[in-house]
């Protein structure tokens, strides 16, 4: 798994030091670099990396030093934020971190062996995911097991999950939240549809068409999302133990 990232921090070196850190983790790449707040803000906005490297004593335009009003501001704009890694030279700021759920907090100078540790952390985190999704609807609390969830279609404003035995589970949410929510198996192929690539067990090139493990229902992909369908397809392949 690929994992884009942005520094947030005003020290040159302290930078140029991380940078020649992750160059350690080929599975990490740079979306970019700034210096303060207000660049902070536009450059996480046009690459929407999943990783924020912060150093939270950067200048700010809200406040004398950016801290976590970065964060506030960002909330304005994405409805998910991406992963923040805390890096500053003191653990003054370790109880904000907590209260803004970082995903981890690193004193500089960065170590080598501590940052193997902290990815290592948040990969696992990421690879293992949620087990379950909570569908609202208003006082009702519904918890769905997401390995049985097979594909998602959109309906106006709402989305409806199908399940593996066959249910229909409709939430009030967009297709377009859902997607930025669930985890890596989850693939769009369609304007209406999202599908886990763990329940698929067919897809039809010719009639454009992908088949489930326990569903009867077909569901399309269209021409635009091929390139995500071709993904899913490479990776079935590698999974395979043979092909005829």
């Amino acid at each position: 798994m690929k994992y884009s990232y942005v520094i947030i921090d005003d020290d040159e070196k302290a930078v140029d030091d991380l940078r020649a850190v992750l160059k350690n983790f080929p599975n990490y790449y740079c979306r970019g670099v700034a210096s303060d707040e207000a660049a902070a803000i536009d450059l996480i906005l046009e690459q929407m990396p999943k990783i924020i490297f912060l150093e939270v004593e950067v200048p700010g335009i809200y406040n004398d030093k950016c801290g976590f009003s970065l964060l506030g501001e960002l909330k304005h704009y994405l409805k998910e934020l991406p992963d923040i890694f805390v890096l500053t030279k003191t653990a003054d700021y370790a109880i904000q971190a907590i209260k803004n759920d970082v995903s981890d907090y690193i004193l500089k100078p960065t170590n080598v062996g501590e940052f193997r540790r902290s990815l290592l952390r948040y990969e696992k985190k990421k690879v293992d995911g949620p087990e379950t999704i909570c569908i609202k609807s208003y006082g009702d609390y519904r918890f769905i097991e997401i390995a049985d969830v097979e594909f998602l279609k959109a309906d106006n404003n709402c989305t409806d999950f199908f399940m593996k035995n066959g249910n229909k589970i409709s939430a009030f949410k967009t297709l377009k939240y859902f997607e930025q929510t669930l985890p890596e198996n989850f693939v769009r192929i369609h304007n209406s549809y999202i599908i886990n690539t763990n329940r698929v067990s067919r897809i039809h090139f010719g009639k454009s068409k992908c088949s489930f493990k326990s569903s009867e229902q077909l569901v399309p992909f269209s021409r635009s999302y091929k390139k995500n369908v071709e993904s899913i397809k490479n990776v079935m392949n590698r999974k395979s133990v043979i092909e005829f």
